[in-house]
């Protein structure tokens, strides 16, 4: 098993290109994450979980908070997260530094894992820059709140659910070791976001396909898979012993409710589901017409490159709704239109036992799917220069957007507007010096 994780994705060419890589796109990350919004409530919050556990030594029972419903997610990752890299650095920046080691690496082997699929032939200059400054992995995988510890984990598990499933596998992985993987990252997603029920389905979709093919062995993977639960999950058992496996929940399950009226966001969650793959602009720029234009104004003599690239981010969510209804001459296009298919319907129909309705980043773990897709929607349109040099053009357009949002962000939503305040909470330990934790926190 080893021998094949080496040959597959650690061998000497391999590490070669991830420090280049690194070299390239870690700093770029890293700046944006810490450029990013810092004193908004949630973000604030989380950060505060792990600076509370910094400072207290108490260990971390409860993770972020589920606001409309005063409930909390069970579990210590969460503030082990934020709050460990603190002993290594004491300064304000040092769980950027863990979030984005973690995220760069995942995002490194997932690209790397497209590549070795050999069907889906993107030209790897696109696939790369892509893969590292999509707005949606720079905005919740560069700085502090919930969803960004999410990524990794959704990206292992579902490489391992493909790896699992006979039309996709490239026997990368021992069926064996993506069953713990899945186990284990489902518990990861467990402590820090409750779309973590939306891998349920894939979990049982893959049981019954080695049901059918290898049933045998599944014990084993049935093992397997409770092993990885185990791993991850041991920093939920704490919790559990403490309060009881009633109290120890945080009252999450309260935001279970039966709420029919989300049937009618059938084509919002379609829209923002696709718009992971996608240069979504809109939402970068701000949440109304008025900060866009705003933000227009402040750039002006940028708008014709942030106006391209937002134009190219509507069209590619158009074109992978018109390429579901195309046919392509893959082998597994037929059951990647039913991959997407699925966590589509998965996500839809979750809301109707949601106690709120469907914001992107209630599903970003969604993420890898939708970007696989993606891959296979635009490989035919690399066969034609014009789209090649288009594709250079829109990468160009959408790094200079990148940047500028970077510098409006450090001006008006970053620490940097006031970090002596949270390095004073970190150098005295006093997490009460940069905030107060919630009312409801259980964490006392």
């Amino acid at each position: 098993m080893i021998g094949k994780i080496y040959t597959n994705f650690c061998n000497l060419k391999t590490w070669k290109k991830f420090i280049v890589l690194f070299v390239i796109f870690f700093p770029f990350r890293f700046l944006f994450g810490i450029f990013s919004e810092f004193w908004f409530e949630d973000e604030m919050q989380i950060y505060l979980i792990g600076l509370k556990f910094y400072s207290t030594g108490h260990w971390p029972f409860y993770g972020p908070d589920v606001v409309y419903t005063f409930s909390q997610i069970p579990g210590a990752l969460q503030g082990l997260l934020v709050g460990l890299p603190f002993y290594i650095f004491p300064i304000p920046e040092a769980p950027y530094i863990l979030l984005n080691l973690l995220t760069f690496i995942s995002l490194f082997f997932f690209a790397l894992y497209i590549i070795r699929c050999r069907t889906i032939e993107i030209p790897e200059w696109f696939l790369w820059v892509w893969i590292f400054t999509a707005p949606w992995v720079l905005s919740f995988s560069t700085h502090v709140l919930n969803p960004s510890y999410v990524l990794p984990a959704a990206i292992l598990f579902f490489i391992s659910f493909m790896e699992i499933i006979p039309v996709f596998r490239k026997n990368i992985i021992a069926y064996h070791w993506a069953f713990f993987f899945m186990g284990f990252s489902m518990l990861w997603i467990f402590q820090l976001h409750m779309s973590w029920i939306l891998l349920l389905p894939f979990i049982g979709f893959a049981f019954l396909t080695v049901r059918k093919n290898v049933f045998k062995k599944l014990f084993l993977f049935a093992v397997a898979f409770l092993i990885g639960c185990l791993v991850s999950g041991i920093l939920v058992i704490p919790t559990f012993i403490k309060y009881g496996l009633a109290s120890g929940s945080g009252d999450t399950t309260s935001n279970i409710v039966f709420n029919i009226y989300n049937i009618k966001e059938f084509f919002t969650v379609l829209a923002r589901l696709l718009s992971f793959g996608s240069f979504e602009l809109a939402r970068l720029m701000g949440n109304n017409t008025v900060t866009r234009l705003d933000y227009l104004s402040e750039y002006i003599w940028l708008s014709p490159f942030i106006i391209f690239a937002g134009i190219v981010g509507v069209a590619q969510v158009a074109w992978m709704i018109i390429s579901w209804f195309l046919k392509k001459p893959f082998a597994e296009w037929k059951a990647i239109k039913f991959f997407i298919l699925a966590a589509f319907l998965i996500t839809w129909l979750s809301f109707f036992f949601s106690v709120k309705g469907p914001s992107s980043h209630t599903f970003y773990l969604m993420f890898p799917v939708v970007m696989i897709y993606s891959f296979y929607c635009w490989q035919p349109l690399f066969k034609k220069k014009w789209i090649r040099i288009l594709a250079a053009a829109f990468l160009i357009s959408a790094t200079i957007f990148q940047i500028t949002l970077m510098d409006h962000n450090y001006r008006n939503k970053s620490m940097y507007i006031n970090r002596e305040k949270p390095s004073n909470a970190i150098l005295q330990k006093n997490f009460h010096l940069l905030g107060e934790r919630r009312g409801f926190d259980h964490n006392e």
